[in-house]
């Protein structure tokens, strides 16, 4: 590079944290949903590393097209705005902030229900009524990653304290990598 000033980065290509995962992590108020970090202060380098975690998965029809045509399947009776304004707000209650320890230890796992199976086993009822059927699920299932988070964390602390912490601190200890000699 010349010795010239580098213009200013375009933050918006940073799309998984002003694209579609910022409506996520506003609604989080930019903490994980599944173990609380982030919960104690804003803080831009746990808030970088933030993902959008889908309580049900793509694998699962968690995806807000996948919602749409099991809606739609399910509920031929409603409008196209009904099942349009359904379908974001079930995507929306299936979407939580994750950190990237949470995303990546839970987002493989299959959960007990898929999201057709929730949705086709919704009572007939107004968008409403549907929607309270469909996030009663969704609530099941976090408290359920949220246990399975604890269980994780817990070990991978104990071995934290016990394994890496010895070892960084007597890297540190070290006279740093980049230096000569």
């Amino acid at each position: 590079m010349s010795g010239e000033p580098l213009k200013e980065y375009d933050y918006r290509n940073c799309q998984s944290l002003f694209g579609y995962a910022a409506a996520v992590h506003e609604r989080s108020g930019g903490i994980c949903q599944l173990c609380g970090a982030g919960s104690a202060k804003l803080d831009f380098d746990l808030w970088r590393q933030l993902t959008v975690e889908h309580l049900i998965g793509e694998s699962q029809g968690g995806y807000l097209k996948q919602i749409s045509t099991a809606l739609a399947q399910r509920f031929p009776n409603l409008s196209t705005g009904e099942l349009s304004d359904l379908a974001r707000r079930i995507d929306g209650a299936n979407t939580i902030t994750a950190c990237s320890f949470c995303n990546s230890t839970t987002s493989r796992n299959r959960v007990p229900i898929d999201m057709g199976e929730a949705i086709h086993q919704t009572p007939d009822g107004s968008p409403d009524e549907i929607y309270e059927h469909v996030t009663a699920d969704l609530r099941h299932i976090l408290a359920a990653k949220r246990r399975d988070v604890r269980w994780k964390l817990a070990g991978v602390r104990k071995a934290y304290e016990s394994i890496v912490v010895p070892r960084l601190m007597d890297r540190r200890a070290l006279p740093p990598l980049d230096s000569p000699g």
